[in-house]
């Protein structure tokens, strides 16, 4: 069961948008060979999304560098995706209403004119590209998957299903990329990610029946194909989430170990209350029962009603899970470098404290017309772990405003109608 630990050391900071300032969406990030961090975050109430690199040990947002794509007539970026080839340089995939755009990087990737972004797919809108969903094989080729548009209460939706897209080369130009439908069923919100084999592994929240099945699946050979199930699966739980009042989105993540074991976790429920759990598996992942998975409950009862949106899941360099996650709309990092399990009927978590809205100055320069308080929640952490061991956690911050007290010497004032009011991506390290 997570407990809480030591506060972070370092100072967390809000994340460049380069010369003009923006609001920005969830961030993603990951770490090179060298420590270095790479990272995208769409903007909000504009049409983009900004790569940013940060050095080794750096700590501000003064030694970042930013290169900022625009997507122009496509609209707005709903989800900004990074990957690393085997030689550290960035891929990006963004996501707009009805387009998919790619971008790669051909030298010094912090400077705008090393980089080339090409619009590869465009569709009608029934298809969605959400969670961590874009992954490169061991060869260093791009893969993605897209699920069926998730409407409103689910009305006018498309039909479900999912698609596999690879591209093997001259991946700039769309005609060079390749897709299938490989599910007739839609996989939602999945983390998408290769071992060192070339075996593709899925996790994912997958509508079945009435019920939302938190499921594992993978894929040996010819994992586009339409018309050969190549992606043997088994459900694991069900997911919680709440999209509608506390804005919870379905909550997976998957890592693998070099040996193409499955570390997974999300966030669960069972007859209504919600838990945060952790999976693993290390050979016959997809076997009927489930009887090569052993899990742990790391938080539930009174204290998982707290749990909040999002999460991630990562490896060290030895093989030991770092889990980040929403919990009272803070961001902590759970550890565990032993029994992560309980198989000792005892378990070796323990959780950091990232950063909570406390910890921030409350704003009072945008609060919106009649509200008289500012707070910050946080929300959909992403983390990253160095060569040393060291965590790079990156959410989103946003800036609430709330409260009102009537003013006889104003009446024009009606009140205050809360909400967000500022969105921007922030960064910690925790050593």
């Amino acid at each position: 069961m997570l407990g809480l630990a030591a506060w972070a050391l370092a100072q967390p900071f809000f994340l460049p948008t380069g010369e003009e300032v923006y609001n920005t969406g969830d961030p993603r990030v990951r770490t090179d060979a060298d420590g270095g961090l790479h990272l995208v975050y769409p903007l909000v109430a504009a049409a983009g999304a900004v790569y940013a690199y940060c050095p080794p040990g750096c700590g501000s947002a003064e030694e970042m560098w930013t290169v900022v794509f625009e997507t122009g007539e496509a609209g707005a970026v709903g989800n900004a995706l990074v990957a690393l080839d085997g030689a550290g340089r960035p891929r990006l995939l963004l996501a707009t209403h009805d387009s998919v755009f790619y971008a790669e990087c051909g030298g010094d990737c912090r400077d705008d004119r090393a980089w080339s972004l090409a619009n590869v797919y465009t569709h009608d809108g029934d298809w969605e590209l959400t969670g961590e969903a874009f992954a490169l094989d061991p060869d260093g080729r791009p893969r993605f998957l897209m699920h069926a548009e998730q409407t409103y209460l689910g009305l006018f939706a498309p039909d479900p299903g999912t698609l596999f897209f690879s591209c093997d080369g001259n991946c700039l130009d769309p005609a060079s990329w390749r897709r299938g439908l490989i599910s007739e069923q839609s996989w939602l919100e999945p983390t998408f990610v290769y071992d060192p084999s070339g075996v593709a592994h899925v996790a994912a929240v997958i509508p079945v029946e009435g019920a939302d099945l938190v499921a594992y699946l993978r894929c040996e050979v010819d994992c586009g194909s339409e018309e050969v199930d190549n992606w043997p699966g088994i459900g694991l739980g069900h997911a919680f989430f709440d999209r509608y009042v506390e804005e919870i989105q379905p909550s997976v993540s998957l890592a693998v170990t070099a040996a193409g074991g499955a570390r997974l976790a999300f966030l669960g429920q069972n007859d209504g209350e919600r838990f945060l759990a952790y999976f693993e598996c290390d050979a016959g992942c997809t076997a009927a029962e489930g009887e090569a998975w052993t899990a742990i409950a790391l938080s539930s009862g009174e204290v998982a009603l707290r749990l909040g949106d999002g999460l991630q899941l990562v490896l060290t360099a030895a093989e030991h899970p770092r889990l980040v996650y929403t919990h009272g709309s803070n961001i902590y990092l759970g550890t565990c470098d032993n029994d992560c399990v309980g198989r000792s009927r005892s378990d070796d978590w323990g959780a950091d404290t990232v950063e909570t809205g406390e910890d921030l100055p409350a704003d009072d320069i945008f609060l919106y017309r009649g509200c008289n308080v500012g707070y910050w929640f946080f929300r959909q952490p992403a983390v990253a772990v160095t060569p040393s061991g060291e965590a790079l956690v990156a959410y989103r911050a946003e800036d609430i405003s709330a409260g009102w007290t009537p003013s006889a010497a104003d009446p024009t004032v009606r009140g205050c109608a809360a909400g967000v009011d500022m969105t921007l991506g922030r960064l910690a390290r925790v050593p």
